[in-house]
């Protein structure tokens, strides 16, 4: 399941649901979604429309070029996003790379945060949980569930109550029963 968040700038920052799509068998995601694994993607931006659309040769596109002056912010956003693009179109080695940087980008992010601003941590704390969970979901299509628990593990530290992160750790779950799909579809914080 992909979802679609917006990645907000500072100091709003915020993570707001959006509409998903769905990979696999229209079949299959139709009878149980709820156990398919979801990648999340930012919405606005690079690359997050199309993302979203099912157009990933034009997301591929979007992220291959790279604009100089980005914010700190515009740049976890758009390695979420590649990781996204990379992971849905099966692109193991490359994708392994863009999530690990996507990680590194969203705790960087977070370390930057200055300290009187207490109140935006929890926001950073779901920008990870996002990026932590959106590799989970690249593990366990490479094969390698226990790495995949040990990121969910992480983002559930991080933000408990988030929906992508619950979501991915019962199909997770499901998966050690039964095959699970992997699906774009709406998440809600």
């Amino acid at each position: 399941m992909l979802s679609s968040n917006s990645h907000m700038p500072k100091p709003a920052l915020r993570l707001a649901a959006a509409v998903a799509l769905l990979l696999g068998s229209a079949a299959t995601q139709a009878a149980d979604s709820s156990h398919n694994f979801q990648l999340t993607a930012y919405s606005n931006g690079k690359g997050g429309s199309e993302l979203v659309s099912g157009d990933y040769a034009g997301a591929s596109k979007a992220l291959h070029y790279r604009y100089s002056g980005l914010s700190r912010g515009d740049v976890g956003v758009n390695s979420n996003n590649r990781c996204v693009m990379l992971t849905v179109t099966k692109q193991w080695d490359s994708a392994r790379t863009a999530c690990d940087q996507a990680v590194r980008d969203a705790q960087q992010e977070k370390a930057m945060l200055p300290s009187y601003q207490y109140w935006a941590r929890k926001f950073q704390n779901d920008y990870l949980a996002v990026a932590l969970s959106n590799r989970a979901v690249l593990h366990w299509m490479s094969a390698d569930s226990d790495a995949a628990a040990e990121d969910l593990k992480r983002a559930a530290a991080l933000s408990p109550k988030a929906s992508f992160v619950t979501h991915n750790q019962q199909a997770l779950e499901y998966s050690h029963a039964k095959v699970a799909q992997v699906d774009v579809a709406p998440a809600s914080n």
